[in-house]
């Protein structure tokens, strides 16, 4: 964080004006708290003088309808309505019923009930827009269950009937029902409790009498009385509701309480008032009305609310211009902030200005300003110079920089040890007349002393014109304390000169502490690459001193691959046109091409060099030889045996010459098959197997002087029996070396090699190796020899490659894959190759066939070489298109062009 010192040069009302704010504020407020509560104290008053009001209108309802219903019975105890027979008879006392019914709005229905089982009811209708009075009629029966057989008639106002109809409900039996029951048995008035009345849909309670065998019945609906409470309702959400003594509900409008003493109910505090009410009989009910607070004192809360805006309306009405002002005076302090967050988080655009009138903030600001633009071109420049990709980028990032920084018309940088001495960026305006050279000579001086220092150094000197120069000489020191060399401005001197302000300085030598580890960086950077070059080509080297057999070759193959690359570069044809090479690519084709047979330090020496059949660690034809000879040596014995023994000497010597002479042939041809210049037919291999089964004497321990590993091969195998009759030429199974588990090529392998490794590693034996039907090698050892770009491959994908250079492998490899997808070791077809790789296929074959120095071969020609070249490329073994420049640009001229890649 940022601590900023700001000493207020303000007059005292300012806080005085804001506490006197903040006053008015809890003024305002604690006179807004004590006139909330003393409305909300009025507002319960008044609900409970109007609650009381409520329930005293509820009570008079209550005790009128309990009057009504009394009255209604003794006018119905008077009534012939008890004896009527007859419905004619009964229809003449309708309008009697629709009086009582019009008597009381509580009374849902006044009903007759016979003692035959007939039924007449007279209600209220509850359907048709003319109806207003509905007539149940049920004929009398004899069954109490029996089916309904009752009709229902529809009235207006005036009693003139407009339908009568079968009655469609549920036969209304009054002799099964509570009310009939309870009155049949008594000469009072008698109340049901509250249940579902038969002929509607509403609930409520029966008043019933008996008259002779009659019984009298009036129906009070709590629907009813749920409407007659709904007048009652003071706010929307206003719940009231009339309870029994066991706190059931009775009536209510809408959706009732299930708990009235609840004050939470639906989530909100209520307001509850209970007042006693007479129910009907002797039962006592209760008036429970619920009323939620925020409806309650509404009126309160918005008194309190324009309490509160009128207080603080007051008092911004009250401040204005104090209020104005200190936004005015805080507005830079804020944008400073702002600007400060902004440098901390690495942002340096245009910046708000920040500018005030007071003089520290104003300062401040200035400072700030300057802060952020030097901070920001410092991490450009180091941006710059950590981007340099050499030692001249960098002098010259540094020289521009500090000239900018500084604004001086001359700058320089002057490096020395492994970059040479001298001033290797240099930047010299001519103005005012002054002669440059004098400059020049004077920053050199400069330059020597500063070397020594400890820091910058800056003196004045004398200008040709007469005039003087103001010169800085800053060392550009890592900060180990090595000085690399020396940064040198110079201007004329004046009051305006930045060589002399101490802020300028500072920068720049941060600069130049900041070039010096640039500088080091290249220096290192170069060093690294050096001595990989010198890595790399230490290893092509050693390849080709391992053996006479590959010459040159790693040598010679970069040569011709940096031709051909170079051509291909350069083309503006269509296979080409998108071949570009960086200077990373270069580097990687000069690796690629330098390690493209890295993996034959892997290969066995005596393979490479294998130039006859019976080759390995020596020639074994020697062995052979030797047997030959013990079988003429056998044969000479023989003859003197034969002579010994009294034998016909002429005829003993035709015979061991004609054996001798057989054993010559038979020696020279196998060691013609051992050379391998020719095929061999299949009347050759009969041959060597006839003379292999030619059979000599071994008297010796072919177990002694073996080595562990070759112990280990015999096994536990029992020694043959001395003297052991053994074939002139033979397979031992100990001549068999198996291929190791860790040495097979698993399909699915993480380098996609398609290769199929033969089962044994090596196979020696003698008449295995002569039967060879083209060349030297065996199949082991043609794998072997071929598993060297596998190695390759390997080698190279395990080494720490930068990402620039991650495609050494896939160049390096790629050299024995052929354009039609019959190459190896990953089988890849031209679409799969990079043009590259391509490049070192060709580079790689020109320079094998074209080689003077394999002891196995002579150099063909180039006609011989192009020739055969072309043919390749016809049966898309290479690419044509890169042949054919290869044969345009007449590469294989060593004098065409030079192997060094074109500068990046």
């Amino acid at each position: 964080m940022i601590s900023m010192s700001m000493p207020m040069r303000l007059p005292l009302h300012i806080p005085v004006a804001v506490l006197f704010s903040l006053l008015i504020l809890a003024v305002g407020a604690t006179i807004s708290v004590y006139h909330f509560g003393e409305t909300r104290l009025l507002i319960e008053a008044a609900n409970a003088t109007l609650f009381r009001d409520r329930a005293e209108d509820v009570r008079r309802t209550l005790n009128s309808a309990n009057r009504a219903v009394r009255r209604s019975f003794i006018l119905l105890a008077a009534s012939p309505l008890a004896d009527a027979s007859t419905r004619a008879q009964r229809f003449q006392f309708l309008p009697e019923l629709t009086g009582l019914l019009d008597a009381d709005p509580l009374i849902d229905s006044v009903m007759v009930g016979y003692g035959d089982g007939a039924l007449f009811l007279a209600q209220r209708a509850r359907s048709g827009a003319m109806a207003v009075w509905s007539v149940i009629d049920m004929d009398s029966t004899d069954d109490p269950v029996d089916a309904c057989s009752g009709l229902e008639y529809l009235f207006d106002k005036d009693l003139r009937l407009i339908r009568a109809s079968a009655w469609t409900g549920a036969r209304i039996e009054p002799r099964l029902s509570d009310w009939y029951r309870l009155a049949a048995a008594s000469e009072r008035i008698e109340v049901t409790k509250a249940y579902d009345f038969q002929h509607g849909q509403g609930r409520g309670i029966t008043f019933a009498r008996r008259n002779g065998a009659s019984v009298f019945g009036v129906n009070v609906s709590f629907a009813r009385i749920g409407n007659l409470l709904a007048e009652q309702v003071l706010t929307p959400s206003t719940r009231i509701s009339l309870v029994a003594q066991d706190n059931s509900t009775i009536a209510a409008p809408g959706m009732s309480l299930t708990t009235p003493h609840d004050p939470a109910a639906d989530g909100r505090v209520w307001q509850v008032s209970i007042a006693p009410m007479p129910g009907f009989v002797d039962e006592t009910w209760k008036l429970v009305v619920a009323t939620p607070e925020d409806e309650l004192f509404a009126e309160a809360y918005r008194l309190r609310q324009r309490s509160i805006l009128f207080t603080v309306l007051a008092v911004i009405l009250s401040f204005p211009l104090a209020w104005a002002l200190s936004r005015l005076l805080t507005r830079p302090l804020h944008l400073l902030a702002q600007n400060a967050r902004e440098v901390s988080a690495l942002q340096f655009e245009p910046q708000a200005d920040a500018r005030s009138v007071i003089l520290e903030v104003d300062q401040l600001a200035g400072a700030m300003s300057m802060m952020s633009g030097a901070i920001a071109r410092f991490l450009e420049m180091g941006r710059d110079l950590g981007s340099a990709r050499d030692v001249a980028s960098v002098l010259e990032q540094v020289e521009a920089g500090a000239r900018e920084v500084a604004h001086v018309p001359w700058s320089a940088v002057r490096v020395d040890g492994e970059w040479g001495e001298g001033m290797l960026a240099a930047h010299w305006l001519d103005a005012a007349g002054v002669e440059l050279s004098a400059v020049a000579r004077a920053a050199e001086e400069l330059s020597g002393f500063v070397m020594q220092a400890d820091g910058p150094l800056s003196l004045r000197l004398p200008a040709s014109d007469g005039g003087m120069l103001q010169v800085l000489g800053i060392p550009l020191r890592t900060p180990e304390g090595e000085v690399l060399g020396t940064l040198v401005l110079a201007d004329r001197p004046s009051a305006r000169c930045g060589l002399a302000r101490a802020e300028v300085i500072g920068f720049l030598a941060a600069l130049a502490g900041t070039a010096a580890v640039a500088l080091e960086n290249q220096r290192l950077l170069k060093g690294r690459k050096a001595l990989l070059k010198g890595v790399v080509r230490m290893v092509g080297e050693a390849i080709d001193a391992k053996s006479p057999h590959t010459g040159r070759h790693c040598r010679r193959v970069p040569e011709v691959a940096l031709r051909l690359a170079r051509a291909a570069h350069e083309a503006e044809t269509v296979p080409f046109a998108a071949y570009r090479l960086d200077a990373s690519g270069w580097e990687a084709l000069e690796i690629a091409s330098w390690l493209h047979d890295c993996g034959k330090l892997t290969t066995p020496e005596y393979v490479i060099d294998k130039a006859t059949k019976l080759e390995t660690l020596y020639n074994r034809i020697h062995e052979i030889r030797t047997r030959f000879e013990v079988l003429k040596r056998d044969a000479e014995i023989a003859y003197w045996q034969g002579l010994a023994q009294g034998g016909d000497e002429a005829h003993l010597r035709a015979a061991r010459d004609e054996l001798w002479r057989t054993l010559d042939d038979d020696f020279a041809f196998v060691a013609a098959c051992n050379r391998g210049s020719e095929d061999m037919p299949a009347e050759s291999q009969q041959r060597l197997e006839r003379i292999a089964r030619r059979r000599w004497l071994r008297t010796l321990d072919e177990g002694l002087g073996l080595s562990n590993a070759e112990l280990a091969r015999r096994g536990s195998a029992p020694a043959r029996p001395l003297p052991a009759d053994e074939p002139l030429l033979r397979d031992d199974p100990t001549d068999v070396i198996p291929r190791p588990p860790s040495d097979r090529l698993l399909a699915g392998n993480p380098w996609g090699f398609s290769m199929r490794a033969p089962a044994n590693l090596y196979n020696g034996g003698e008449l295995y190796n002569l039967r060879i039907r083209h060349g030297t090698l065996t199949e082991e050892e043609r794998f072997k020899i071929k598993e060297h770009i596998i190695e390759s491959i390997v080698m190279l994908s395990r080494l720490p490659f930068p990402s620039d250079l991650a495609a050494v492998p896939e160049m390096a490899g790629g050299h024995h894959e052929t354009m039609d997808g019959r190459g190896y070791p990953r089988g890849l077809c031209g679409d799969d190759m990079s043009m590259t790789a391509r490049v070192m296929a060709i580079a790689d074959i020109f320079e094998a066939l074209t080689a003077s120095d394999r002891p196995y071969k002579d150099a063909l020609t180039i006609t011989d070489t192009l020739e055969i070249m072309r043919d390749m490329s016809r049966r898309r073994v290479i690419d044509a298109d890169l042949f054919a420049l290869f044969v345009a640009k007449e590469l294989w001229r060593d004098e065409v062009v030079s192997a060094a890649p074109p500068a990046a």
